[in-house]
C-alpha cells in the first residue's frame, strides 16, 4: 500500500519473495521535472510487478523515473536496475565504494570467491559450508546488474547535497552494513531516508568477510554520526516509519555491547574458531539449533561474529592464534 510519508514523497511497498524482510520500502520523490526512486527491489517478476503497481497508484510509470538513488548495493535494493533501464534513461547515483566494489568483483569473480573461501576456511568454516558458496554467489550476483552499478552517473563520497524542488538532501555516508552505505538527510524538514542503517526493530546485519576491514567499528561510528543529526522522522528501507531514532540507536549500541560480552564469555571458557563461536551464540531465531539454520542465515551469523572478533582484537580483548592453518580465538586475561 502506497503512503505519502511527506508531501510529494511516497513510500512504495515492493514484495521481496523468499526473503525474511518480506518487502522493501522504496521511496518515490516527485518534483516538477524529475522523479527520483530511492532503491528498487529484487530481480524478480513479483518485485517488478509490485513496483509497477505501486507507481501506478500515484500516477506514474516506469518511464517517468528520471533518477535512481541507491542507499547501497545489496541485491534487494538494486535488483530491478536492469528492468528499469529498459524503460527509462535514468541517472544512477550510488556511493563510490559500492561502484568500486562492483568493479572489483566483476573483474574476476572466481578470484573474489577464491579469496572469500580462503578467509572463511582459515576461520573454521567446514568444507560443506564453503562448497555452498559457489551456488550461493553465482545465483546471487548478477554480473549485468553490478556492471550497471559499477558505472553510475554520479559516484558519491558523502557530504554532497542533492536538490529536488523544495527538498535539499544531504548525503550521509554510513558504512557498516555495507562499505558504501548512505542515508539521505533533509535538514530543513528533519527527516532521514535511512536505508538499512537504521531499522525500527530489526538489527541491521554487520558482517566481515575480508581480513583488512573493521565494519562493526565503522557501523558504530556511523551510528554516532547519525545520532548528532536533528531528525523528526526516519523512513527506513524495511518495516515501518519511526520517530524515536536516538532511542533506537541506543538499543543498537546495547545489542552490540551484549553480543561482545557473550563472545568474550564463550572465549574465556575455551579457544574457538569463528565458525565454532557462531554455532554457540544465542541467536534470536525460531530455528531449534545451529544445524537447522539455512545456509544464508549461517553465512550472515558467521560474518557478524567475524566483525565482532575484529573489533575485540583491536580493543586488545581477544587474541588470535593460528593452529593447523586455522585461526582460533580466546579472550585475553
Amino acid at each position: 500500500m502506497v503512503k505519502e510519508v511527506f508531501p510529494r514523497i511516497f513510500q512504495l511497498k515492493i514484495p521481496l519473495p523468499k526473503n525474511p524482510m518480506n518487502h522493501l520500502n522504496a521511496y518515490l520523490i516527485t518534483g516538477k521535472n524529475r522523479v527520483v526512486l530511492v532503491d528498487t527491489g529484487l530481480n524478480s517478476d513479483e518485485s517488478f510487478d509490485g513496483l509497477k503497481k505501486e507507481l501506478e497508484k500515484v500516477g506514474f510509470k516506469l518511464k517517468d523515473i528520471t533518477d535512481v538513488w541507491l542507499t547501497h548495493f545489496h541485491i534487494d535494493h538494486v535488483g530491478l536496475i536492469l528492468r528499469l533501464r529498459k524503460n527509462s534513461n535514468f541517472r544512477l547515483i550510488i556511493h563510490k565504494n559500492e561502484a568500486e566494489r562492483s568493479k572489483k568483483v566483476l573483474s574476476n569473480l572466481k578470484e573474489f570467491l577464491s579469496s572469500l573461501k580462503f578467509f572463511l576456511k582459515i576461520n573454521g568454516a567446514p568444507k560443506n559450508f564453503i562448497k555452498n558458496l559457489d551456488n550461493f554467489y553465482y545465483s546471487f550476483v548478477n554480473p549485468s546488474i553490478y556492471r550497471e552499478i559499477a558505472n553510475p552517473w554520479l559516484a558519491l563520497t558523502g557530504g554532497e547535497k542533492l536538490s529536488l524542488d523544495k527538498y535539499c538532501f544531504k548525503v550521509i555516508w554510513t558504512p557498516g552494513h555495507s562499505a558504501g552505505h548512505i542515508c539521505f538527510y533533509e535538514p530543513n524538514f528533519k527527516f532521514l531516508l535511512s536505508g538499512d542503517h537504521l531499522l525500527p526493530t530489526t538489527t541491521p546485519n554487520v558482517s566481515r568477510f575480508t581480513e583488512d576491514t573493521n565494519p562493526l567499528a565503522e557501523y558504530l561510528d556511523s551510528l554516532e554520526k547519525v545520532e548528532k543529526l536533528d531528525v523528526k522522522k526516519v523512513f527506513p528501507a524495511h518495516e515501518d516509519v519511526f520517530i524515536n531514532y536516538r532511542e533506537r540507536i541506543q538499543q543498537l549500541k546495547s545489542h552490540h555491547q551484549q553480543r561482545s560480552k557473550e563472545i568474550l564469555e564463550k572465549l574465556q571458557e575455551e579457544k574457538l574458531t569463528a565458525y565454532q563461536l557462531a554455532s554457540k551464540i544465542q541467536w534470536e531465531t525460531d530455528y531449534e539449533s545451529w544445524e537447522k539454520f539455512p545456509f544464508f542465515d549461517k553465512y550472515l551469523a558467521f560474518g557478524e561474529i567475524l566483525a565482532h572478533l575484529k573489533l575485540l582484537e583491536e580493543k586488545n580483548l581477544v587474541k588470535k592464534i593460528r593452529k593447523n592453518q586455522v585461526f582460533f580465538y580466546h579472550a585475553k586475561d
